[in-house]
């Protein structure tokens, strides 16, 4: 039988910290509705874009974005994009996708607004975005987005973003795909929606909707292949993985963790592949206050080998159940990387590994909170995104606790490879 022991990344010394990001990011819906932007990616040519602060500007062909072919760039800080009419009272949500090459900073979205008579009334200025540094041949597109209301009288919208790049000198300042939605709709909180993955592998994804774990799909932590009943010893022999912790039901799957130290998971039955990204929702929260030790809940990518996850795994919502820190870990090379977020983590979230050659970028909620430059060449699989582990020795109090997951869906990108 394989299950994965899981080493606990969380307790390992000598990590190498890649970033911490200290967010809290709220759930979006998701909404579908018609962009009032006018020449969203610049298509046949600027028109609606320029600079305010007198940079150059050049429209450059775009080819690693979906959806988009051309990009505004200036060698400026602030730029406009297209106008659009508005009714006092609205609602708008500005977007764009940005990069910045040579440098490294942070933008915003700056709305004027203008009235009938063509005069200025005031501005609003959204929120500050991370933008990493990208390469002339490639790099990071990141969204960035504000939303805001309509003061009286105001009949347009001068939609403006502002760069902050520090001391960098020659830097690329490009955007694309500008996307004006009348309505409290901010951008999808899936990474796969807002970053245009394309549709999930159905054999490599589960929804779990059905009344039952897919036993094709998926083993029981416990149990042989096929099987719903068994306890094996559970993460380092402390407790127990029992098959009958791991149910499926209302349209989750759930591994529920007892006060004695029985709790569960799942792991792959299916291909396994080489590349890729994978997408999970998925949240864990405390049953009841007994005074015992949280359970450690985690979604990840582990080898087809088990014994070689210090070259091969990715953990990508490592935590305590109901700790605010969730963590990225990328094991490569012997070693591990790591990045972490700050979230309610008992509350639902979209956790998303895009695996590359030599990259894994995180997102969470849609955003990309980092990459971490390592390369993982062999081929791996996932417990499904619900695994719940105990660290204490056995004869420990723990927290009955709970780990569920809506669904889990694996994309490929131009990389992918399966076995």
């Amino acid at each position: 039988m394989r299950y994965s022991r899981f080493r606990r990344s969380l307790a390992a010394a000598g990590v190498a910290v890649l970033a911490a990001a200290l967010l809290v990011l709220p759930a979006h819906p998701v909404t579908a509705l018609a962009n009032a932007c006018g020449n969203p990616v610049l298509a046949s040519n600027l028109n609606g874009w320029g600079s305010m602060d007198g940079g150059w500007v050049t429209r450059d062909p775009v080819g690693d974005l979906a959806g988009a072919s051309w990009a505004f760039d200036t060698g400026g800080r602030e730029f406009y994009m297209p106008q659009v009419g508005v009714t006092a009272g609205q609602t708008w949500t500005f977007s764009a996708q940005d990069r910045v090459v040579y440098g490294s900073g942070t933008a915003r979205i700056v709305v004027e607004w203008y009235n009938s008579a063509g005069q200025y009334m005031t501005e609003q200025h959204g929120p500050l975005v991370s933008l990493p540094a990208s390469t002339s041949t490639g790099g990071t597109w990141t969204p960035v987005s504000a939303t805001f209301t309509a003061p009286a009288g105001a009949t347009s919208a001068h939609v403006l973003q502002v760069g902050d790049f520090g001391s960098a000198t020659g830097t690329n300042f490009k955007a694309t795909r500008c996307d004006y939605q009348l309505g409290a709709v901010a951008p999808s909180d899936q990474a796969a929606v807002r970053h245009g993955w394309g549709t999930p592998v159905p054999g490599q994804s589960d929804e779990y909707n059905g009344t039952a774990v897919d036993l094709t799909k998926w083993g029981l932590f416990g149990a042989d292949p096929g099987q719903t009943t068994g306890c094996s010893a559970g993460y380092n022999g402390h407790g127990q993985r029992c098959a009958s912790q791991t149910t499926q039901g209302g349209g989750y799957l759930s591994v529920t963790g007892t006060a004695d130290g029985r709790t569960g998971g799942l792991y792959s039955r299916m291909r396994h592949f080489r590349y890729g990204r994978v997408e999970v929702r998925e949240r864990a929260v405390p049953l009841t206050d007994n005074g015992g030790r949280a359970y450690h809940a985690v979604p990840l990518l582990w080898p087809e080998n088990d014994a070689d996850y210090v070259n091969a795994e990715i953990d990508f919502a490592e935590r305590d159940v109901a700790s605010s820190a969730v963590y990225l870990f990328v094991h490569h090379g012997g070693t591990q990387t790591h990045c972490s977020i700050t979230v309610d983590s008992t509350q639902f979230h979209n956790y998303a590994v895009d695996w590359q050659p030599s990259s894994v970028k995180w997102y969470v909620d849609g955003n990309l909170v980092c990459t971490v430059n390592a390369s993982i060449d062999r081929y791996n699989s996932t417990n499904g995104g619900a695994q719940m582990d105990m660290f204490p020795p056995s004869g420990t109090l723990m927290r009955p606790a709970r780990q569920d997951v809506d669904w889990i869906r694996m994309y490929p990108n131009a990389h992918t490879q399966y076995r």
